[in-house]
């Protein structure tokens, strides 16, 4: 008797603490799309993908969710569905880098300069359903990854991609 009452009052303590708490971990895939099968990269996974990786895996979302995610290597975008599925991503943020983009981007309008894009999209691994997506222009001095354009386009994605996934939890 006394046992059952001492898990009873176990189970009681437990319930009201901080871990039960604590939200479980949204999952999150995370790829850079590349634009044949040849083109490697360094790292493979893609240096937009890495940095994508590496402002969001410190981020959790409003209500306290960490996320957990999870990187591919970088795969060419018919590629991409398959290996989500087999993963069982529930979210996927995939990214396309496209050089000389900007006079498409500007409804066929010839520009200045050349620019480059970046574009984001995060879906429901299952559905294939779109969440939220985004795209931004790189100038043509801002082209290389090391430069400040890698950074602030990522950062830009990244608050965007925090706030579509708030609203799903």
């Amino acid at each position: 008797m006394f046992r059952r009452l001492s898990a009873a009052a176990a189970l009681i303590v437990l319930s009201g603490s901080p871990l039960q708490a604590q939200h479980a971990p949204l999952s999150l895939c995370l790829v850079q799309t590349r634009p044949y099968a040849s083109a490697a990269y360094d790292p493979p996974a893609g240096p937009w993908a890495m940095e994508m990786y590496d402002l969001l895996s410190a981020q959790k979302l409003r209500n306290g969710t960490p996320l957990r995610i999870t990187v591919l290597a970088a795969a060419t975008e018919k590629e991409v569905p398959p290996e989500v599925r087999r993963l069982r991503c529930p979210y996927v943020v995939q990214l396309r880098y496209h050089r000389d983009l900007g006079d498409l981007l500007h409804g066929g309008r010839t520009m200045e300069e050349d620019a480059d894009s970046v574009l984001f999209t995060l879906w429901n691994g299952a559905t294939g359903k779109t969440i939220a997506s985004g795209a931004s222009l790189i100038p043509g001095e801002d082209r290389h990854p090391s430069n400040g354009a890698l950074a602030a386009s990522c950062a830009s994605f990244a608050q965007q991609i925090l706030k579509s996934l708030d609203k799903l939890r």
